[in-house]
């Protein structure tokens, strides 16, 4: 692991008296932090070194990534800056650069600018603003290429007079003997779009790569644009709890990385997306025939590489599209590479909601279900569980007819008639339409997770966020869940958190000893009497000890259904063992996890 300076140390300019004003020069704000005796570097959080030539080719995920398999949607759309180590580079498209320099007319440029090459650089920051369509091109989401990009947001980053943006585009559109290197539609629509962009087919697709602005124009531009940037993360609770909480983290090495995947692989894993993962091994993708149902080694480390070469992406808050939920590099990173990431020298334990949209979306539809689960939706529709998580992850985005076609619809319309009329009218009748689902979950999810997180930092706890899920320090962990628990209460959402610990890790003798499970709304009376056996071992690796599991069985005492614990021996090898009592459970889904531990259900008294 690479342990990374304290970030904190360089953040002198977050001091609630420090103001951002758009008229601090590049040259006075960097003259302010030099004098501070702090580094040379804006800010410098050094968790991974990398030392890539200008010419490596870079992947580039400002907005969606492929390969994430976490719960990103379409709707999230963010300009993302950087903690740079080199507070001058940034990225571009493949072969604008020397297409600019070589073939665009200097009359068009001087109009930029009378120094041809800060021109040069300003039309490299536009063309910067570009690189997302790389991606929406490769994972199909945006195969023309087009990207949104607001007159006020251009004007405010190309901001050296108020029509340099429209003269930086006039350039791009030059034509040439290959065609122009920029196009727009010039079609906005008041209120539902802006102006869209795109790279013209010589350049468009044809990948990323590294850039060092060198006029200090560009660069004061650039470095504006973090000031900026990092001005508006201070306004955000989780903005700021990711600042504070970035000092503890340390990343893994590419080895690392390269290792956990080879282990990963052999065990079968298959991402939250349902993709299972594997390495391209210098084959092209179509190379595999189902090479849309894979998840590759290859384009995980490369955005890994994209997220953390230059320090770490600055968090930044999305639209309301996206219910202003925060962006930062761990957001947008696999998981199973964050998995890898950990917090003063220890594993990081994760918490987060079970099954969250759909409580919410009972909540704010007036549903009737308690504490649905995705098991719930499992058994009842005989569909695999994977199938149901990851079904859920797009069924209330999307438009009434793609719903009904969903493997979910069925049990929504048997179970929630209500709450479904509610949700499709909606769809019809708002001016978002059928987005408006989604963005009232994100708003109310974002409600929830600051809350939390407001909470937490009072108590001096700081942790790294992935939407509806948190990770920090293991000895965090108990007060985290408790906390996650009191607030979504506190919101009337039935559901409650879970830890990662309860599932994902081994679990050795001493963590079992001292799992501890406290149910308010279990009293006393409800405990069910115990059959007693005389000898029944059982080994751990026959232990269930799912969220979902320990909320079915504790509906099944809610309902005043008997559950019969006997008295066991769990077997960890030979010569360790431990005394419980189990359940014997017939879990459809998930046959070989055949027991689970009374005291996992009921808490110890």
């Amino acid at each position: 692991m690479l342990q990374n300076q304290s970030l904190l140390s360089n953040l002198y300019f977050f001091d609630n008296n420090f103001q951002l004003h758009d008229n601090f020069t590049y040259e006075s704000l960097l003259g302010k932090f030099q004098s501070s005796n702090q580094s040379t570097y804006l800010l410098i959080n050094d968790v991974y070194k990398n030392t890539l030539p200008k010419e490596k080719e870079i992947l580039d995920i400002p907005r969606v990534t492929t390969y994430n398999d976490d719960n990103i949607t379409t709707d999230i759309s963010a300009q993302l800056s950087l903690f740079a180590i080199n507070n001058n580079r940034i990225k571009i498209p493949s072969k604008v650069e020397h297409v600019i320099r070589k073939y665009i007319s200097r009359k068009l440029l001087k109009e930029i600018h009378k120094d041809v090459e800060v021109s040069i650089e300003l039309c490299l920051l536009f063309c910067s603003q570009l690189n997302s369509t790389y991606f929406d091109i490769k994972n199909g989401k945006q195969p023309e290429g087009w990207k949104s990009l607001r007159a006020e947001y251009l004007r405010e980053f190309l901001s050296l007079s108020p029509l340099t943006y429209k003269k930086v585009i006039k350039a791009l559109e030059q034509p040439l003997k290959r065609g122009a290197i920029l196009e727009c539609d010039y079609k906005p629509i008041i209120g539902e779009k802006n102006h869209f962009y795109r790279l013209t087919e010589p350049y468009l697709g044809k990948g990323i790569v590294s850039c060092d602005l060198k006029t200090k124009e560009a660069i004061g531009l650039l470095n504006k644009h973090y000031y900026r940037v990092l001005g508006e993360a201070k306004k955000n609770p989780i903005c700021e709890n990711l600042i504070r909480f970035y000092q503890d983290i340390s990343l893994p090495t590419i080895d690392q990385i390269e290792k956990e995947a080879e282990r990963l692989i052999a065990s079968g894993y298959v991402t939250k997306k349902g993709k299972k993962l594997r390495k391209l091994n210098g084959h092209a993708r179509t190379y595999y025939k189902n090479h849309k149902e894979l998840s590759f080694v290859e384009d995980a480390i490369e955005i890994f590489e994209y997220l953390t070469d230059n320090g770490l992406l600055i968090p930044t808050v999305g639209g309301e599209a996206s219910g202003g939920r925060v962006v930062d590099s761990f957001t947008l990173m696999p998981s199973w590479i964050r998995n890898l990431v950990v917090v003063n020298g220890n594993i990081h334990v994760e918490s987060d909601y079970s099954c969250l949209h759909p409580n919410i979306a009972i909540t704010l539809y007036d549903g009737s279900t308690s504490n649905l689960t995705h098991y719930d939706l499992g058994s009842e529709l005989n569909i695999d569980i994977n199938t149901v998580k990851v079904e859920h992850l797009s069924f209330f985005n999307k438009q009434v007819w793609q719903m009904q076609q969903s493997p979910l619809y069925p049990y929504y319309q048997q179970n929630e008639p209500i709450m479904l009329q509610k949700v499709i009218a909606e769809k019809y009748n708002s001016p978002f339409k059928h987005k408006i689902t989604s963005r009232r979950l994100f708003a109310k999810e974002v409600e929830v997770m600051t809350a939390v997180i407001q909470q937490l930092n009072k108590e001096g706890i700081f942790v790294g966020y992935v939407y509806d899920a948190l990770f920090f320090h293991p000895d965090y962990a108990k007060r985290v869940k408790e906390v996650m628990d009191a607030v979504i209460q506190q919101y009337g959402i039935k559901t409650i958190a879970k830890l990662s610990n309860e599932e994902k890790q081994n679990l050795d003798m001493e963590a079992l000893t001292k799992t501890k499970v406290v149910l308010n709304a279990i009293k006393k009376t409800q405990v069910p009497t115990v059959e007693t056996v005389s000898v029944l071992e059982v080994n751990v690796e026959a232990l269930n000890f799912s969220d979902r599991i320990k909320s079915m069985l504790q509906e099944k005492i809610t309902n005043g259904e008997q559950l019969n614990f006997v008295d066991a021996t769990i077997v960890f090898g030979k010569n360790d063992t431990i005394k419980d009592k189990v359940l014997m459970i017939q879990d459809r889904l998930n046959p070989k996890a055949n027991y689970v531990i009374q005291s996992h259900v009921l808490g110890s008294a």
